[in-house]
């Protein structure tokens, strides 16, 4: 279990030690059978495993039948989700373990501000910007 993520693009993955505890945003792009998605933003890809095991707010039924309407088929748009999870490795494409799946094709609103809320929250870790109480 993801214990204390941190929001990261894809290209921010790279190189980073393992395991590292993410938090990721992309649109599904593929699917590999019933247990992997590949997941893009504006920076990259992202291979996500355990799905069928990740908790969340999806119903497991759902997503089971997304996975395998589309089963190895390539979806130039599709849902946008929210991944929780862990990077097991992030040399070429990286690879995150999810804990934690949520379907956000219903909130526009949270792929529009997930580019913000990332450089705010890597601005408020290196102490450029103070919280306001």
């Amino acid at each position: 279990m993801a214990l204390n993520p941190m929001k990261y693009f894809s290209k921010d993955l790279i190189e980073k030690p393992v395991p590292l505890d993410v938090w990721l945003q992309g649109t599904i792009e593929q699917t590999v059978g019933n247990n992997i998605l590949i997941i893009s933003d504006n920076y990259g890809r992202v291979k996500i495993t355990k799905c069928e095991s990740a908790d969340g707010v999806i119903d497991k039924a759902t997503l089971r039948k997304y996975l395998q309407k589309f089963y190895f088929s390539f979806l130039p748009t599709g849902n946008y989700c929210c991944i929780i999870g862990i990077a097991v490795k992030t040399k070429g494409l990286p690879e995150v373990q999810a804990t934690k799946y949520i379907d956000l094709s219903q909130h526009p609103d949270m792929k529009v501000a997930w580019e913000y809320e990332v450089r705010e929250a890597h601005l408020l870790l290196q102490g450029k910007i103070l919280p306001r109480i």
